[in-house]
């Protein structure tokens, strides 16, 4: 069995795919010239990822795959030197802490390697290099007006060639209120994108900005404009890597409401970081930051990422019931490897357990010691073994006959005694036809390589 999982994210979510790629453009004629999206992807691995697999809520203890992060995205050509912008939004905390290897995927589906010049940390625009091939500029829209009534298209998430787009119509235009200096935009449309992260385009093709968030109850969508990520990118080039910003080390809500009075309370405070070095606690309400009313999350996370890193913060909070200010100095955020999990825990995920389909306590299928399930179309995607089946094997007791023949946790249990076996219930039925001090014969693909183990049942009842 092949014990590595890939895992595609978006901004919002993540999800299980066996192979996903994601090609952009119509086809070229003359990379010099012709314009084009292209798809960049970011991947990380994470070799022995032990204790990093979760099955329904338990964490598989002796299971460790390599884990394989795909984050993807749409990226513009900035220029005929390979330079490309493409939005990570705040997945550019993950990425940067794990040195990802940056795949280009360019409009016939050919691929370049790339490396990483820099990321603005205020809003997730990342500047990535072509190390060789060229590749045609992307036509930009700098001076377009986003207005009320305006038509605009999002490349269809999924598509693989970008050559479907979705189109809709803008209702109504706004700024992100409470937010400094900040120039996104809040528009709201006829219908919701597939997808954020994500670039919005005039109908003939030319990007006007970027989808950062959106609120799918109501169609509002966050947008940041082209010529505001034009600008971070030409920072970046600038300085030749990072643009970096202020940082405390405070975890807070992501949907703390406005206009609170008691403003939004701490969840969590790094360890180490400037807001533990000052004191801050979790379940602390924040209420000013450096005398300005904190009405929301976002809002307080943008005032602190706008103070210069060195200089003194003001915190006004609430602790039990009392006032009090404390003062932190504000940092610089340094990535830090953040816990990776893959939880599988759909309650249609998998068929039943085989260690829940127990009929009495005397039977012999209690004495292996082995918790398994069956291997559905998603589970063996996720494995990457498509189209087979079997018994995924999530457990197995220490000191049970099935640990002690050698049956590990990732195996994949396709035959007992040369019989197919496909879902919990015919493992059930079929091990009922054993006896104490029989044999049992287990046919498994381990690391994609067929094994045979046989399993002595105790000979009586333990």
């Amino acid at each position: 069995m092949a014990c590595t999982l890939l895992l595609a994210y978006s901004i919002h979510f993540a999800r299980i795919l066996a192979c996903f790629s994601l090609l952009a453009g119509s086809p070229a004629k003359d990379p010099e010239t012709e314009p084009t999206l292209v798809r960049v992807n970011l991947i990380t691995e994470i070799r022995d990822a032990r204790g990093m697999v979760e099955l329904n809520g338990k964490i598989l203890p002796n299971y460790a795959p390599t884990i394989i992060q795909e984050y993807s995205s749409t990226g513009i050509v900035l220029d005929l030197n390979g330079h490309i912008l493409t939005f990570l939004g705040y997945r550019w905390v993950d990425i940067q802490s794990r040195n990802p290897r940056i795949e280009i995927i360019g409009i016939d589906g050919q691929k370049w390697k790339g490396k990483l010049i820099g990321i603005d940390q205020r809003n997730g625009v990342a500047v990535v290099k072509l190390l060789d091939g060229k590749l045609g500029m992307t036509p930009v829209c700098v001076q377009c007006e986003i207005k009320d009534g305006s038509e605009i298209m999002t490349p269809v998430a999924g598509d693989p060639g970008i050559s479907q787009y979705e189109e809709a119509q803008i209702l109504s235009v706004g700024t992100r209120q409470g937010i400094p200096e900040s120039k996104g935009l809040t528009i709201t449309v006829s219908r919701p994108f597939q997808d954020i992260g994500q670039p919005i385009l005039t109908l003939d093709h030319r990007v006007l900005g970027y989808v950062a968030s959106q609120d799918s109850t109501d169609m509002r969508t966050v947008v940041y404009p082209i010529d505001q990520l034009l600008s971070s990118a030409k920072e970046i080039l600038r300085r030749g890597g990072d643009i970096r910003v202020g940082w405390l080390g405070v975890f807070v809500p992501t949907d703390s409401p406005s206009g609170s009075d008691a403003g939004i309370v701490v969840q969590d405070v790094a360890a180490g970081s400037p807001a533990h070095k000052a004191g801050l606690t979790a379940q602390d309400s924040l209420i000013k930051y450096n005398g300005r009313e904190i009405r929301n999350s976002r809002q307080f996370v943008q005032l602190v990422q706008s103070t210069p890193i060195g200089s003194k913060a003001s915190l006004e909070i609430v602790r039990g019931g009392k006032p009090m200010t404390i003062t932190a100095l504000v940092g610089a955020r340094k990535p830090q490897p953040s816990p990776v999990r893959l939880s599988l825990n759909s309650p249609n995920l998998f068929d039943f357990p085989i260690s829940g389909m127990i009929p009495e306590a005397g039977e012999p299928q209690r004495a292996l010691g082995v918790t398994a399930y069956a291997l559905t179309p998603f589970l063996a995607n996720a494995l990457q073994m498509p189209g087979q089946r079997g018994l995924f094997v999530a457990n197995v007791d220490k000191q049970k006959p099935a640990d002690l023949a050698g049956l590990l946790v990732g195996d994949v249990i396709v035959a007992m005694d040369n019989q197919p076996i496909s879902d919990a219930m015919s493992f059930t039925s079929f091990l009922l036809t054993h006896n104490w001090g029989d044999q049992l014969m287990l046919r498994v693909l381990r690391k994609g390589a067929e094994h045979t183990i046989t399993i002595p049942l105790p000979k009586q009842n333990p």
